[in-house]
């Protein structure tokens, strides 16, 4: 059987070299357009968390029965809310979740939600199971800086106090603000100040990922407004804030 010539050879080698660059070529190209455009579409988990969040906050702020203390609301610098979130209490109490955050700017504009785990335990001898729908205000520049640390605890790198209303509280003015954070629970529906000393709280990267596709730094969310897209829940959430009266 005689030898392919010279011709022929290159041809084959050629052959199974233009079908690699053809595959790289494709591969690059599938790859850049992951990074640029926003996924089909976001973590079904945290779709449900912030969507979950803003009813946990109109819940809150627009109640007719009970309202908050407006220098409180005026000097809130961002939000937290974990809705749903899990208790587990068969000696010591203990918490843990994710929850949706946002910050608002000099100019009273509220950021894309990021995400907030929170663990740790609650003080007092309990039985049982429950979940609860918790809302945080930050309210001093110190909580809202201690936000982008790894971690941080309540009751021991930040101030907290169960959430006050209007009319038990005495708050006339931003000087009765004693605390770094006030905190609100919701259990059977009904809304009352919670005890969080020793929780432990801290950005979620994992879920920011999950919700946007990549990970961005938490700063760059909550105080500078950048994320690549804006889901339809989280427009709305963010809308949802804008409309309430924080005066």
């Amino acid at each position: 059987m005689s030898n392919p010539t010279n011709e022929a050879r290159e041809s084959q080698l050629a052959r199974p070299r233009f079908g690699r660059l053809l595959f790289h070529l494709a591969l690059i190209s599938s790859l850049s357009v992951g990074l640029l455009a926003p996924p089909a579409q976001a973590g079904d988990k945290q779709e449900g968390k912030v969507r979950n969040s803003r009813w946990v906050y109109e819940e809150v702020l627009q109640s007719p029965a009970r309202s908050l203390p407006a220098p409180m609301l005026e000097a809130t610098k961002c939000v937290a809310i974990f809705p749903g979130l899990k208790e587990a209490a068969i000696a010591f109490g203990g918490r843990h979740g994710t929850g949706v955050i946002s910050c608002r700017n000099e100019e009273g504009l509220w950021s894309p939600p990021a995400f907030l785990k929170l663990s740790g335990g609650s003080f007092g001898l309990q039985l049982g199971y429950q979940a609860s729908d918790i809302m945080m205000f930050f309210v001093t520049d110190k909580a809202a800086k201690t936000i982008l640390e790894p971690q941080f605890a309540l009751g021991g790198d930040l101030s907290v106090a169960a959430g006050p209303y209007s009319d038990t509280a005495g708050i006339t003015s931003a000087k009765d603000l004693t605390q770094d954070i006030y905190i609100y629970s919701q259990a059977s529906g009904l809304f009352a100040g919670a005890s969080f000393e020793g929780t432990r709280l801290a950005m979620s990267g994992k879920a920011i990922r999950r919700y946007y596709g990549h990970y961005i730094w938490p700063g760059a969310i909550l105080f500078e407004h950048e994320v690549p897209f804006m889901p339809a829940e989280a427009q709305e959430f963010v809308d949802g804030l804008q409309q309430i009266s924080w005066e």
